[in-house]
C-alpha cells in the first residue's frame, strides 16, 4: 500500500517537474493566446437588437406555431429575396444566416418576445418589420380554406338575414291567427333564442371575415424598437476562454512530448517512432 501511495507521489512530482521545466511556456503562451483573443474581439462588428412584443388573438394559431413559423421557410424566403439578402449565397446558406439573427420566444404570459440582431439599429429595425409582413401574409387562407370559408360565410349572412323577420312574428303572438296556435310565454321564449341565435350568427360572421383577411398588424403590441446601443460583446469571457482553452492544450501538448521522449528510451518503441517520423515524412534525428 504504502509503494503504491509512493508510486503515485512520484507521478505526481513528475508532472509537478515537467510542468516546472516548461512554465515559461505555459505561462506566456495562454497570455499572448488571450491577449490577441481579445483584439479580436474589439475588431468584431457590432450587433443591434431589434425587440418587438407580438399577441396573437384567440381561435388563431398558438404561440408556439407562430414563433415556428417566423423562422420557418416560408416566411423567411420572401425576406431575403425583397431585401436581397442573399449576395450571391445560395438561398439555404441565406437563410442559415437569417435565422441565426433571429430570436423568437414564448413567454409564460402567451406572448411572443422577437428579437432581431444586425450589423446597424436601422437595418435590425426593417429586418424585424420585413419578417413580421412576412409572417402575417401566410396567415391568409389558402384557395381552398377561402372557399369553405365563403360558403360558410353565406350561410350565416343568410342565417343573420332570416331572424329579424322571425323576431317580428313572435313580437307579434298576442295578435291575428299567429297568435292562437302560440302562448305569449312561449313567444317571450322564442325571441329569447333568436337573439341568442343572433349573436351566435354575427359572432360567425365577423370571424370569418377577419379570418379571410388573415392576421393584421393590430397583433404587435410592441413594434420593432429602433435601438439605440450596441449589444455589448463579451469580450471579457472570450479573453478568460482562450486563456484558459489554450492553456489546457499547451499543458497537454507539454505533457505528452516529455512522454514521447521517456518512451525513446525503449528501444521497441523507438522503432516505432522511427518507423512512424518516416511515414509522416519527418527526418529521423541521426
Amino acid at each position: 500500500m504504502e509503494t503504491e501511495l509512493q508510486e503515485e507521489e512520484i507521478s505526481l512530482l513528475d508532472l509537478l517537474l515537467i510542468a516546472a521545466g516548461e512554465i515559461k511556456l505555459l505561462m506566456l503562451g495562454p497570455l499572448v493566446v488571450g491577449l490577441l483573443a481579445l483584439g479580436v474581439g474589439f475588431t468584431l462588428p457590432q450587433s443591434f437588437t431589434s425587440q418587438a412584443i407580438l399577441a396573437l388573438p384567440t381561435q388563431t394559431q398558438t404561440p408556439a406555431q407562430a414563433a415556428a413559423m417566423l423562422v420557418s421557410p416560408v416566411v423567411l424566403d420572401p425576406v431575403i429575396e425583397s431585401l436581397k439578402l442573399s449576395k450571391g449565397q445560395s438561398i439555404q446558406l441565406a437563410r442559415l444566416g437569417l435565422v441565426n439573427q433571429i430570436k423568437a420566444t414564448v413567454g409564460k404570459d402567451g406572448l411572443i418576445r422577437f428579437d432581431v440582431n444586425a450589423n446597424t439599429a436601422l437595418e435590425a429595425q426593417v429586418l424585424a418589420n420585413a419578417v413580421i409582413d412576412s409572417w402575417l401574409k401566410t396567415t391568409i387562407p389558402g384557395e381552398q380554406d377561402r372557399a369553405d370559408l365563403a360558403q360558410r360565410l353565406t350561410y350565416a349572412k343568410a342565417g343573420l338575414a332570416s331572424l329579424p323577420r322571425l323576431q317580428e312574428r313572435l313580437s307579434a303572438a298576442g295578435s291575428s291567427d299567429f297568435g292562437k296556435s302560440l302562448t305569449r310565454g312561449d313567444a317571450s321564449a322564442g325571441i329569447v333564442i333568436v337573439a341568442d341565435l343572433q349573436a351566435r350568427y354575427l359572432g360567425e360572421v365577423l370571424s370569418i371575415q377577419r379570418t379571410l383577411l388573415g392576421l393584421s398588424r393590430d397583433v404587435v403590441k410592441q413594434s420593432p424598437t429602433l435601438p439605440t446601443e450596441p449589444v455589448s460583446a463579451k469580450k471579457g469571457l472570450i479573453a478568460i476562454l482562450a486563456v484558459l482553452g489554450s492553456g489546457f492544450v499547451l499543458l497537454l501538448w507539454v505533457f505528452m512530448r516529455s512522454a514521447w521522449k521517456n518512451a525513446a528510451h525503449d528501444p521497441a518503441v523507438a522503432v516505432k517512432q522511427a518507423r512512424l517520423h518516416s511515414a509522416l515524412g519527418f527526418k529521423n534525428k541521426a
